[in-house]
């Protein structure tokens, strides 16, 4: 790969030299050198962008015949990549070629590139899981924040078919980020009801959920650090027991909270007081009974705490 680079670049700076000859000719050498250089350079630049450097050396009709007839799993990444290129290129509306390109790229970090294929994808019909592939791409190009675009997305792919994963947990995770906790148990709940038990999403998603919806509302680490992670090592110990108050008075107004139930268990761990933590986790288990979501997410932190016997 490195020899036919090396070779395009003398090819650029001959062919720069031959342009700029004349006009060096004229008395203006430097000017002549610096076209030749940028002449160089812009032939070179093409190269890279349009050559297929990665590719085996040879034809590129016998190249591209190999691949068309070659098993797909049997092809390098670059060169299932060019297949699809290839593909589109013979039918610009080939759905299938533009969502496999587009999942494709979206998972080696050319995100601009896999939205744009599967906008192009959804013009010629509508299709959950690439509206959830969409908003995947999305989310990903902005750094994990799910945007208004990515929102909508997901939100399509839910109503066309609320089975996928993906846009309940993300639809949650937006919900969640907003403040609205009763949503985002919502979400995730039904996702979870509605996957097969030894699904792992079912598992990442109860575990996700658990963690974050037990997390203390308001005070610190309620962003996403640990509970009261930023507090002075003295006030911690009555900024637990004030707040272990004030959740049990609300989950007497509402016992079916579900994120209630898990705050309250898991201050209690935090106040190292597992036989308290359990009974919380015991008593939400008996007000959900028959709600496999809600039940799973009691499970998942119940795991999470891995009680010892003895705090029976």
């Amino acid at each position: 790969m490195m020899s036919v680079i090396a070779i395009s670049a003398l090819i650029a700076l001959a062919a720069g030299v031959y342009v700029a000859t004349p006009v060096a000719r004229d008395g203006a050498r430097v000017a002549g050198l610096v076209i030749a250089g940028l002449i160089a350079l812009g032939a070179f630049g093409a190269y890279l962008v349009n050559g297929e450097p990665d590719l085996s050396g040879q034809p590129y009709d016998v190249l591209i015949e190999r691949l068309r007839s070659t098993e797909p799993t049997q092809l390098t990444p670059i060169e299932q990549e060019e297949r699809l290129r290839d593909a589109i290129r013979n039918n610009p509306e080939d759905i299938r070629a533009l969502t496999l390109l587009g999942r494709f790229l979206a998972r080696t970090d050319r995100e601009l590139e896999a939205i744009g294929l599967l906008q192009r994808a959804l013009r010629q019909g509508e299709d959950a899981r690439i509206y959830s592939d969409l908003g995947e791409a999305l989310v990903n190009l902005n750094e994990g924040q799910v945007t208004a675009e990515a929102r909508r997305a997901f939100r399509r792919a839910y109503e066309l078919d609320p089975n996928i994963p993906e846009p309940s947990f993300f639809l949650g995770s937006a919900a969640y980020a907003e403040g609205d906790r009763a949503m985002a148990a919502t979400y995730w709940t039904d996702i979870i009801n509605r996957l097969p038990t030894d699904d792992p999403y079912r598992a990442a998603i109860a575990d996700r959920a658990a963690d974050l919806l037990s997390r203390p509302t308001g005070g610190p680490g309620a962003d996403g650090e640990a509970p009261f992670a930023n507090a002075e090592p003295g006030d911690i110990e009555a900024m637990i027991s004030a707040m272990v108050d004030r959740l049990e008075m609300r989950l007497d107004d509402d016992p079916g909270d579900l994120s209630g139930w898990l705050t309250l268990a898991r201050a209690r761990m935090m106040m190292e007081k597992p036989a308290e933590a359990r009974e919380a986790l015991e008593t939400a288990r008996s007000r959900f009974e028959g709600q496999p979501g809600k039940l799973a997410l009691i499970s998942a932190l119940e795991s999470a705490f891995a009680f010892e016997e003895t705090d029976a």
